[in-house]
């Protein structure tokens, strides 16, 4: 059983996970096969990714004088687009105000669950200890042994 050998080298590397994700989908999107042989170290133990030099974006041999190309113009700005460059972007933003609505309109799903979050804590924190701590007081013991 033979298996062929594929010569793979290092195309770049990034400072930071989604820098690197985003040049993977970058080189992909021109044809270029790239993965992060990086992922699973830079997703656990971020803190090394300065150590190690970054996240390592790699491709096949075949490849790598395209996929480096395909990088150098992605860092010279290339693919920006205009509106990115220019901040008008930002003509639109109002603050205060999201999308149509205004920031007191916008009802998060999770707005009874922080006020249950909130009552559960005053309650095991706050209600129970003082209670335990005026019944101990009053003569009786905690936990009714």
């Amino acid at each position: 059983m033979t298996s062929a050998v594929r010569d793979i080298l290092e195309v770049a590397r990034f400072s930071t996970l989604p820098e690197a994700e985003l040049a993977v989908t970058m080189l992909r999107r021109h044809g270029i096969e790239a993965w992060l042989p990086d992922r699973d170290m830079a997703t656990m133990n971020p803190d090394m990714l300065i150590g190690l030099g970054g996240v390592r974006v790699a491709t096949e041999s075949a490849q790598i004088f395209e996929a480096r190309q395909v990088i150098a113009r992605m860092r010279a700005g290339e693919f920006a687009d205009e509106a990115e460059t220019t901040g008008e972007w930002m003509l639109d933003h109002t603050p205060g105000k999201v999308g149509e609505l205004d920031e007191h309109e916008v009802q998060g799903v999770m707005r009874h669950a922080k006020k249950a979050g909130v009552v559960v804590v005053v309650l095991f924190f706050v209600v129970f200890p003082l209670a335990g701590c005026i019944l101990t007081m009053m003569g009786g013991e905690p936990g009714g042994y």
